[in-house]
């Protein structure tokens, strides 16, 4: 997974400690039938420890994945999160929620 050229890990570090981390990845899909072409940056991963949250962390680590999307010409950041998690989707709010249910 490292090795992927399209996938970006950035930590949050003090003191040479980690205590958060978002791990982000580039999406592209080319027009077909069913969907129009696509180019953007997958949040796929983001956590930061609990005693650490509410400090700016968390935006930090979203900050730099912004900046990596314009650095690369990409206009859209994309994130997925789990209908219970209520407590990321206060932090998420300015992102929007992907819904799917299991049949």
């Amino acid at each position: 997974m490292l090795a992927d050229p399209l996938l970006w890990i950035f930590i949050a570090e003090e003191k040479e400690q980690a205590f958060g981390y978002v791990l982000c990845k580039l999406v592209e899909r080319d027009e077909n039938p069913f969907t129009l072409a696509m180019r953007y940056l997958l949040v796929d991963q983001i956590s930061v420890k609990p005693e650490e949250q509410g400090k700016g962390a968390g935006k930090a680590l979203i900050e730099q994945v912004e900046r990596l999307a314009q650095t690369l010409g990409i206009s859209r950041v994309q994130l997925d999160s789990w209908a219970f998690n209520l407590h990321a989707h206060e932090f998420f709010e300015k992102f929007n929620h992907r819904f799917w249910r299991k049949v």
